[in-house]
This record gives structure tokens, sequence and C-alpha cells, in this order.
């Protein structure tokens, strides 16, 4: 099994991510970075590799209900069982700083379930 190489730590996350540019539907966050971020669509979607997209991410795990506004780049796109993935490097972004916190907020989160060494 390959073992993907990642420049910064992802965490499982759903979310509603928004991409009028992408597709006039929603699609669905399934894990994200401070550099990057995968999502599907439960449909079929045409993804231009060479296209920047601006993106909306509402993550489940916030109280804040004011989504991330991101630029993105697709990096890859794979079709599987009528579902369409989408992997995309974030570029600089109107809500970068917005997005580190939520990433350290992820982080704190995952250390509060590590077990406790004793």
């Amino acid at each position: 099994m390959e073992t993907e190489k990642r420049n910064s730590t992802r965490f499982k996350e759903i979310g509603k991510i928004t991409s009028q540019e992408l597709c006039a539907l929603p699609g669905i966050l399934d894990d994200i970075s401070a550099s990057g971020l995968k999502v599907h669509y439960a449909f079929p979607v045409v993804v231009d590799l060479e296209n920047e997209y601006d993106m909306e991410i509402l993550p489940s795990s916030t109280a804040d209900l004011t989504p991330l506004k991101l630029k993105c780049l697709p990096q890859w796109v794979k079709e599987q069982d009528g579902n369409t993935y989408i992997g995309f490097k974030v570029l600089y972004s109107p809500d970068a700083n917005r997005l580190n916190e939520f990433i350290n907020h992820l982080e704190e989160l995952s250390e509060d379930q590590l077990p406790e060494i004793k």
C-alpha cells in the first residue's frame, strides 16, 4: 500500500463546500490541512485542473457559521461509483488566517483524543 506524503497534517473533517465556478450544487469536505483539502460530489463534475476556484467551506466542527473563503487549485480528480473526488491545493486566500486558526483548533481536538500516558 502506498503512503501519501504530505507537507501538512490532514484532518478528517466533514463539511459543506460551494464553488459556483465548479458546480452549482454543494459538495462535501472529506479532509483538510493548512495546505490542501479533499472534497467529493455525489455525481460527476467536470474539473479544469488548470483553473483556480474560489471555494467557500463550512466545516462541521466549528461554531462559526461564516464559511472559509479559499482560493484553490485542483491537483487531481478521480471518478468512482458515480462520485467525483477532487484534491485541492490551497493558494493564498482571503481567509488564510482563519484557515490556520481552524487547523490549530483541529490539532487541539486531536490531542484531546490521544490516550493519556501514565
